[in-house]
């Protein structure tokens, strides 16, 4: 999601996806200025073609999203032995006092 609608920008700062649409335009103006000075020398852009774009495109979604995969497992990880954490604390505590877990 590229932006949420709870959440808006302080005065005097850029919603999210006006910033965006600048990059975008900015890019996009580059591009056009590079193919109006390089014409003669675009043989050195040969090797790029739809199926290298592609290619890219998808190993760049796959390799975010492995490595948002990993960080969520670690997460997970962490809060999970955080709980175990505080079970063994409360049974702990509860064995002092001669009380059982409802558990």
């Amino acid at each position: 999601m590229l932006t949420l609608s709870k959440q808006t920008p302080t005065r005097g700062t850029t919603c999210q996806t006006c910033m965006i649409v600048r990059m975008f335009v900015i890019a996009a103006i580059l591009m056009a200025a590079f193919i109006i000075v390089a014409d003669g020398r675009m043989h050195i852009l040969a090797w790029v073609t739809p199926m290298h774009a592609a290619l890219a495109v998808i190993a760049i979604g796959l390799t975010g999203f492995m490595v948002k995969l990993v960080a969520w497992r670690r997460k997970q990880a962490k809060s999970v032995s955080s709980c175990r954490e505080q079970a063994v604390q409360q049974e702990a505590c509860s064995a002092g006092t001669d009380q059982t877990s409802s558990r």
